[in-house]
Formats: C-alpha cells, structure tokens, sequence
C-alpha cells in the first residue's frame, strides 16, 4: 500500500518541483537573459550591507525619492559612468560592487554591472530584487522622501498608482479639456516619437518639480506622460506631497500612443 501510494505521489512531487523553478525564475526574468552577471538576494545584502560598495543606477528623480541608505548615486545613463565608478573603487578592489535599480523587471542593475565587467571592473553584483522588495525588509536602512527609517505608511501602493493611470483614449478626451495642462515628461533624446496629444508641453521631471512645488498647476487637470508608464510612479510622491489632486497618468506612457498609431 504504501509503495502504491509513493509510485502516485512521486509524479505529483516532481511537477510541484518544477512548477515551484518556474515560479522562482519567473520572479527574476532577468538573471537569464544576462547569465554572465552575478546577482545578489536580499538576504545576503542584508548581511553584508556595511561591508560592500552600494551603487543606485538610477534616474535622479528615482533616487530622491527612495534610495538604500549607503548607496553611492551613479546613474547608468552617465556617458561618464566607468570614469565616475572609478572613483569610488579600482577595477581590481576587494571589495563588492552592488549595482541596484527599481525591481525584478528593471534591467538597469544588470546592465550597469555588465557595463563594468567590460570596462575590466571585477566583483560586481546585480542587486536584482531591488528598492521595493528592500524597503519592505529593510526599513531602517532606507530613506522615503528624506526620512530614515522609511515610513512604510507613506508608502504609494500599486493600487494608488493604478488608480491614476488612464488609457490613451481618456487621456487624449481628458486633455480637451479647458483647465488641462499635458505635460511630457522625457528627457530631449527620449522624443524621437511624440505622442499625438492636444496641448503636449515638455518639461523633464526635474524641471517639473521646482514648478510642482511652486504650486504651479494647481488650478489644472494635469496630465502626465512618460517613455512606458514607470517614472510617473516616481512623480506622483511630489503631487502627493504638494497637495496635487487632479492629476493622471498615461498608462504605459508612450508605448500606448504607439499602439494606438497616435505617434509621429
């Protein structure tokens, strides 16, 4: 009886197995496609938080907002990014470099570390989790708009976020209107596509913020666009903080005029 029962559940053991890997590298799409860099868990960074060189890739809006505490800040996009590294430690150092970006979908970690393996950087990491799994474990060694601890209550959920994005055809019907201000926030050498909107403004974040805090768009409905819907998550924290209340995104950003052939 009970090698019948062994012989049944024995398939039954092997496909949870298998389904438990898929789950597993399904949660880190990314260690795959760039098996030659090392990455490091939350767990071991944790441990070995005070003894390896943290490094935030990203953009300076990202940083401001949320950043693990001893991280240097060292955007990818720097065409000075190896000579910036350099300085920080040799290409032959001791100690771990630990590149570090939004989540387990943004590659910026990997690329920034491969990016140092070919300029002859050795021991480096992708921290490949990245800053929303850390603030959940690790509180105490990050900082949420300028506070350390991070408060997690000041935390903007997934569903706050989601609950300001809109499809391109409400945000184009939304920026008809008489108080609305569209304002697109990517860098000049993102706008190769511009997005067919009435009234579209370019205003990169950071230029954004000073006219945010000023108070600027208070009497409008303001619309935001980015490259794919993910900086404005960053974005909204300021709007949260400076009393902004008519306020959407354009979901996916750019990427939804294009599908809606609404790009020139």
């Amino acid at each position: 009886m009970k090698k019948l029962m062994l012989r049944l559940l024995l398939p039954m053991l092997v496909c949870l197995s298998l389904a438990v890997a898929a789950v597993a590298e399904e949660g880190y799409p990314l260690r795959a496609k760039f098996p030659k860099v090392k990455y490091m868990t939350t767990e071991t960074l944790g441990k070995e938080y005070n003894s390896v060189i943290i490094v935030d890739v990203r953009s300076d809006l990202e940083f401001t907002v949320i950043r693990i505490n001893r991280a240097m800040h060292i955007p990818v996009a720097l065409a000075t990014f190896g000579k910036e590294l350099e300085k920080i430690r040799s290409k032959d150092g001791a100690k771990s470099i630990v590149f570090y970006c939004n989540g387990h979908t943004c590659a910026k970690a990997y690329e920034a570390a491969e990016q140092a393996m070919d300029l002859g950087f050795k021991n480096v990491f992708a921290y490949d989790a990245g800053i929303h799994d850390w603030v959940k474990v690790h509180p105490e060694k990050t900082t949420l708009m300028g506070v350390s601890p991070a408060p997690k209550n000041r935390l903007i959920s997934k569903e706050a976020l989601m609950a300001k994005k809109v499809s391109f055809a409400e945000f184009k019907k939304k920026a008809d209107g008489a108080d609305a201000v569209v304002i697109d926030i990517r860098e000049p050498f993102q706008r190769k596509e511009v997005p067919q909107v009435p009234k579209l403004r370019n205003i990169p974040s950071d230029r954004l913020l000073k006219l945010l805090e000023s108070g600027e768009f208070k009497k409008n409905d303001l619309l935001i666009l980015d490259a794919v819907g993910k900086q404005v998550e960053w974005l909204q924290y300021y709007l949260e903080k400076y009393g902004y209340k008519d306020y959407w995104f354009l979901k996916d950003g750019v990427l939804s005029a294009k599908e809606a052939g609404a790009v020139k």
